[in-house]
Formats: structure tokens, C-alpha cells, sequence
């Protein structure tokens, strides 16, 4: 059985950080360029992630080396879309499909299929068009079984800056509190915040910016891990390359090189 610090620290490298917004300062605020940048490749270790785009600048097709949906390695995702440009589904290439649900255009449900077998699913609430938590069940025939859950914590700015842990204990049959991580951020470009529905449904972060430092606890408030990235620009705000470093207490640290490529 895994343990709760791993679940917790796995789920959380990808759902932690839903949504943030403008920074504190005014003159902390992202310059958007007059011809945004598409991000085609995210390369972080030996995961990789890849894009590609319709000639109207739509996600086409995605590729994950390491599939958090399926757990399969080199899936390729195609996209199809509903007649108000909101996508419909992801196919993968290893016979997943993803079917989304909306209600007045935000994603409020993400419906993972083998088949026609449905075994899991993600549900999303929001505060008005802010989202407040994910949380990502299993399911099995008829039972859907909630194993993980975040619970978001915004500042006077609307930035993400803590997220709350849940996860299941199947000796209570209950959601039970796992930690928790506070983030901090640049103020540049984050190319993900372009793919905003995309990413959502693949539990990675979709922040206006960039996380610069991730400082993890338990649910005791015990400090287990601190990752701190840093990055380098292109000349319009957007990161090309980073190093993230993480250390956690009586261990040493380790690095892990990311990089990123546009067009």
C-alpha cells in the first residue's frame, strides 16, 4: 500500500495549483505580447509533454510520455471539439477517451473511459468562475469512490497560495486531511495558461504565472519537502529553460532540468 506522504506528494506535483491571477504589485502584472507564443514541447527529466495546433491556433493533438490518466507511457490524445469551440473529448491512441462536461463554460466534470468502460473521473467546483477544488474518484461498476481531493485558498489578488490535501482512507471509507503546499511566483509568462482547459484535465497547474517555490507539510504542519524552481526568459517573458530544485529535511537535494519550446 502506498503511503499517504507519497499519494499525497505525487497528487499534489500535479494538482496543487489549479488557478492564480494577477500578482499582488501592479507592476508585477504579465505584458501580454501582440502574438502569444504556443508551447510545443515541456520536457522535465524524461517526462515529456507535446503539443500541436489546428491552422485557427486549437490543440490538435497531445502526447504525454507518462499519462497520469491511464498510467500508460507515449499516449497521443486527439482533441475534438463541440460547435462552441469548447473541446469534447481527448481519444488516446491506447483507447482512453477523456469526455468533459461544462456548465456555463467551466469545466465541471472529466469523464475517463476505457472502452466504454468508465473507471474514473474528476470533479471540479468553483466560486463564481474561480475554481475551489478538484476531486479525482474512482470508479468501479457503480460505486465512484473519491481517493484524492484539493482544496484551494486564494489571497486578496486571487492567487493560488495554499491547496489542501485529501486522501482516502479505505479504513474509514472517508477523504482525510494529507497536507497541505504554499506556493510563491514570478511574474512572467507561464505557456501553460493558454492551454487552461487542456491542462486542467491532466491535473497540472494552469497559473497565470510560474511557480517558483513549493513548500510542502503534513497535515500536522510538519515540513516535508520545499521545491524551488528557477527559470530563464526569452526576450518576451516567456521561460525557455529551468532548474528545479527539491529539498526535503535530512535528505540531500536533487535537481531535475526542464525545458521548453515554442512556436
Amino acid at each position: 500500500m502506498f503511503s499517504k506522504n507519497l499519494i499525497t506528494k505525487t497528487l499534489f506535483a500535479t494538482f496543487s495549483v489549479m488557478v492564480a491571477f494577477t500578482s499582488c504589485k501592479k507592476e508585477d502584472s504579465v505584458k501580454t505580447p501582440s502574438k502569444p507564443l504556443q508551447l510545443t514541447e515541456f520536457k522535465s527529466g524524461d517526462d515529456i509533454t507535446r503539443f500541436s495546433y489546428n491552422t485557427d491556433g486549437s490543440l490538435k493533438t497531445l502526447f504525454l510520455s507518462n499519462d497520469p490518466i491511464s498510467l500508460d507511457d507515449d499516449v497521443t490524445y486527439t482533441v475534438s471539439y463541440l460547435a462552441n469551440k469548447k473541446i469534447n473529448e481527448f481519444t488516446g491512441s491506447n483507447g482512453t477517451k477523456i469526455k468533459l462536461s461544462y456548465t456555463n463554460g467551466l469545466i465541471t466534470k472529466a469523464e475517463a473511459f476505457n472502452g466504454t468502460i468508465k473507471y474514473a473521473e474528476t470533479v471540479y467546483e468553483y466560486n463564481g468562475t474561480v475554481l475551489k477544488s478538484g476531486t479525482i474518484s474512482i470508479v468501479d461498476q457503480n460505486n465512484t469512490v473519491p481517493y484524492f481531493k484539493s482544496d484551494l485558498t486564494f489571497n486578496a489578488a486571487g492567487n493560488a497560495t495554499r491547496s489542501n490535501a485529501f486522501v482516502f482512507n479505505p479504513l474509514t471509507n472517508q477523504l482525510e486531511a494529507a497536507g497541505y503546499v504554499l506556493n510563491q511566483y514570478d511574474n512572467k509568462v507561464n505557456p501553460f495558461a493558454a492551454l487552461n482547459d487542456v491542462i486542467l484535465v491532466f491535473w497540472q497547474e494552469t497559473s497565470k504565472n510560474n511557480v517558483v517555490k513549493q513548500e510542502y507539510f503534513s497535515n500536522t504542519g510538519a515540513a516535508e519537502e520545499v521545491v524551488e524552481t528557477t527559470y530563464t526568459y526569452n526576450a518576451q517573458g516567456y521561460p525557455v529553460t529551468a532548474v528545479m530544485r527539491e529539498t526535503a529535511p535530512g535528505q540531500q537535494p536533487s535537481t531535475a532540468t526542464i525545458s521548453f519550446k515554442y512556436q
